[in-house]
């Protein structure tokens, strides 16, 4: 699975680039806004969109942008082209904010998006958002969505989570561990 990658703009055509890396080019949609130049260094974090005859790439400068494009094709009828166009519109503190004030007006003005997907978009993303944003993982890492999704659907709040969250030790390794460990320190009175 290819997560991230660097290397030089072999072309560019608005939304695509062709990234040369050790010799090899991959095909990657990248935000339309973007300013590109060919022959520069490039790194981009990548989500990897593969079905039966489809295989996309879509990459994103940081991380918490990938983390916010994930959020986005979790719900139904959005896919990685209407995610990536969402994001195309504006920056994601300004996408994040439309999701937490039910601005739906934000999401019917982009091409694509109706009333319905604007609500369900709302609706499915509003807690999860609002979650991750307050215990700062969305700038952070995937790691820190799954641990706080996985907290949060265990039926843990969002206060009990934000206190434990920032506390996990870094030489855990996995998920797994650092859910274990979260689900300890949640279980002691006045941790």
């Amino acid at each position: 699975m290819i997560g991230y990658l660097k290397g030089k703009v072999l072309s560019y055509r608005p939304g695509a680039i062709i990234l040369d890396v050790v010799s090899v080019g991959y095909n990657i949609f990248v935000n339309i806004n973007q300013t590109i130049k060919i022959g520069e260094e490039k790194s981009y974090f990548i989500y990897e969109h593969i079905r039966e005859d489809i295989y996309d790439l879509y990459g994103f400068l940081q991380q918490n942008e990938l983390n916010l494009f994930k959020n986005l094709i979790s719900v139904s009828g959005i896919g990685p082209k209407a995610a990536m166009n969402i994001m195309s519109i504006a920056d994601s503190e300004k996408i994040v904010k439309s999701i937490e004030s039910e601005d739906l007006s934000f999401f019917v003005s982009i091409p694509g998006i109706g009333k319905k997907v604007a609500a369900k978009i709302i609706l499915d993303l509003k807690s999860k958002i609002s979650l991750l944003d307050s215990l700062g993982v969305i700038g952070r890492s995937a790691e820190g969505n799954n641990i706080a999704e996985a907290l949060s659907a265990l039926g843990y709040q969002r206060s009990e989570i934000l206190q434990v969250i920032h506390k996990i030790p870094e030489d855990l390794k996995n998920d797994e561990e650092k859910i274990r460990w979260c689900l300890k320190n949640l279980a002691k009175p006045n941790s």
